[in-house]
This record gives C-alpha cells, structure tokens and sequence, in this order.
C-alpha cells in the first residue's frame, strides 16, 4: 500500500486535506471519490531515500503535547472526538502533524476507536500513551486521561529543554575550542614555523607542535571530510533505534551524564506508574507497559525481570530494590504505599522528588563543566602560543 496526501473539495463545497492509502494513484481517487470528494491534489508521501530521511519533518514531543492538550480542552468541552481532531488538524501549521492528524481521522471515518486509530502509530505515541486511552475510553473519563498525559509530555518536554539548555553552553565553548586550535595549527603556526631552517635542532615541543600543523595542512580535506562525514553518520544513525540505544546505554554510563539519564528515567518509571495505577489498572499490568516506557536497554531489562518476580507473588518493592533505578530511601517509600494502599500517591511522590534531583544534578553539572571547558581551551590554546613564543626565544640557537 502506498500512502497519497490529497487536497480535495466535497460536494458542500467544504475543503479537505490529509492522507489515503490505496495500491495505486487510481485506487486512491477511486477511494476520494467514493468519500464523495473531488481531489484537486493527489502526490505520493511513500518514497524515502537517504535524503528525505535526513531532512524530513517528522511529529517532535512539541507536537505530541500541542496536540494531546489541545485535543483534552475540545473533549472537556463537550466536543466530538473526531470534529476535535479535524479543528486541531485545520488550526495546525505543521505539515508532519497535520498528516498525522489526517491519517488518525481516516482511521476514525472507517469506524475505529480513537485508541486503535492510534494504535496504528504505536511507534509514535507508544504503549503507555494507547492504553490509557484504552482506559479512558472505556472508563468515559477520557478528556481527564487526556489531560494526564499532555501533563506527561510537558514534563518530558520541559526535561528535555533543561538538559539542552543546560549542555548548550559547554557544546559551544568546546567547539569555539576545537575551531580556536584548528585555526592556530593550520594559520598561525606555519607562519611563524618558517623562521626555522633545520626544525631538528629546534626543541622537541616546536617539533611536535610544527609536525601536527604539518599535518593539518596536508591533509586539511581528508580531516575536514572526515568530520563532515561523520556528523552526517551519527545524524542519520541515531535515527535507527538500534543504533540510539546502543549510544543511549554507553551514555548512561558516563560520569555526570549517566546520572541524569538515571534520575530521568526514574521519572518516567515512576510517572508512569502513578498514571495507570491511578486509572485502576492490575500491578502486573502496570509494570509491564511501564517497563516498555524505559529508554536505557540496561534498565528495562531489569525491570522486565522485576515483572516476572512480581508474577511468583515477591512484594514490588522488594523486586524493584534489585534494579538500579531506585536508591534505598525510594525504596522505602514506596513500601509505605504497598502497606498503606497509596501506590499511586507515592509513585507521584517519587516523581516529584527525583525532578527536583534532577535539577541539582544539571545545576551541579553545568557548573563543574564550564571552568573545565574554559580551562582546557585556554591551556591547549595557551600552549601551543607560549610553546612558540619559547622557540622563538631560543631561535639564536638554531641555525637559519
């Protein structure tokens, strides 16, 4: 099947726009004109290459949240579900989300629930997000579960614009560093190299310093190329998941960072937990769908074997304490919930609390980073100008 994005116009002279999929591009006008639409724009969206998958525009966390709180007002206040989808899709500039949106409606006009609807895009909202609409459909409380989630997708969206921020500045004055002693090697040191004649009897640090420019200016392209290349590389390879993970896992394990990926990934553990216990679903359930809500691969195998622990009647946090996303104090707490029946409420506190670890250990990370980052640039770059001005110095040593 091959997937047509389509501008048309309906009998009513309303307009409409979104995607159809069909075998053909007559398959697709013969579907429009069954819908009673008459197409005036009907191109392919199936092709991918390398390029448009480098460049195309895909739904981001911003759209998730935009689209979820959005949908939850409309819902709130007494809006169909599908008229709330197609007022979002109208009202929205992104042409990523308005396909998206266009797609969820098809699905919605053949008779599917707005959870299955979204079930065909499991890859973008995940498990979590389609079974608490499950819930909520089934409950009749889905604008409140609406709700609940956009609140979780501000959170992520918040977390990830505070760990950005946070490592912006570091990134930039190491790539003012890395630009400042290129240009050093590659400008001013064989300027100032071509006062010497015999660079064997300059001292060893001009020798050194003189051979890396050397070989800067020899193969300049070939260095140039190379780091190009491999931006391009590790863009498009953290697309793949299998690739994201692996560099996600190495990541975890660095010091500073993978404390924020630990801490980030509690919150999720924890977040998730809360949502759907609160909406009455089983603990086996729950942890389940909430292990799958894990990025690091260490640490959804871990709680993938707390799930099969908790299946041979172990207390949760008993299994839990053999995982590294919890430290002792949680793990007491969270025993207070087991024996008082507040699970929800205390994984809500947990939560809560993590975020505000989160917090300090950024704060503390940024601050340690950026004198290191200052250090560093200054004494490489420092170095390499007292080096020559040395040489320089003790040129009546060396013959010309």
């Amino acid at each position: 099947m091959i997937d047509f994005e389509y501008k048309a116009i309906a009998s009513n002279g309303e307009r409409h726009q979104g995607v159809i999929s069909a075998s053909s591009k007559s398959a697709a006008q013969q579907k429009l004109d069954a819908l009673d639409l008459a197409p005036i724009e009907l191109k392919s969206i199936s092709q991918v290459t390398l390029f448009s998958t480098l460049f195309e525009q895909k739904v981001t966390l911003d759209h998730l949240e935009f689209f979820t709180n959005e949908l939850a007002l409309l819902l709130e206040s007494g809006v169909r579900v599908d008229k709330g989808i197609d007022i979002i899709r109208k009202s929205n500039v992104s042409p990523a989300l308005n396909r998206l949106l266009s797609q969820i409606s098809m699905s919605l006009k053949k008779g599917m629930s707005l959870s299955q609807a979204f079930n065909e895009h499991e890859a973008l909202f995940g498990t979590l997000y389609i079974s608490l609409l499950k819930i909520g459909e089934t409950s009749g409380n889905l604008p409140e579960v609406l709700q609940q989630l956009a609140d979780d997708l501000k959170f992520q969206k918040d977390l990830k614009s505070k760990i950005t921020t946070a490592l912006t500045y570091p990134s930039v004055i190491l790539c003012v560093c890395v630009l400042a002693i290129y240009f050093v090697l590659t400008f001013i040191v064989p300027k100032m190299a071509s006062i010497f004649t015999d660079l064997s009897l300059a001292p060893w640090y001009t020798q050194v310093i003189v051979n890396t420019s050397n070989f800067f200016v020899n193969y300049e392209l070939f260095i140039v190329g190379g780091v190009l290349a491999s931006i391009i590389i590790l863009f498009y390879g953290l697309k793949r998941p299998q690739v994201k993970s692996w560099f996600y896992v190495k990541c975890s394990h660095m010091p500073g960072i993978g404390k924020i990926i630990l801490t980030a990934e509690r919150i999720r553990f924890s977040q998730s937990m809360a949502m759907m216990l609160s909406a009455g679903l089983q603990l086996d359930t729950t942890l389940e769908l909430t292990a799958n809500t894990l990025k690091q691969e260490e640490l959804r195998r871990d709680a993938k074997q707390a799930l099969k622990q908790l299946k041979t009647g172990k207390q949760l946090s008993q299994i839990l304490s053999k995982t590294r996303i919890f430290p002792e104090f949680f793990l007491s707490i969270i025993q207070v919930g087991e024996e008082t029946g507040r699970l929800s409420t205390v994984f809500n506190e947990v939560a809560k609390r993590s975020r505000q670890d989160l917090e300090a250990v950024i704060n503390r990370l940024t601050t340690m980073l950026e004198p290191i980052m200052l250090i560093f640039m200054g004494g490489f770059v420092g170095g390499i100008v007292i080096s020559m001005l040395m040489s320089m110095v003790s040129i009546n040593d060396v013959p010309f």
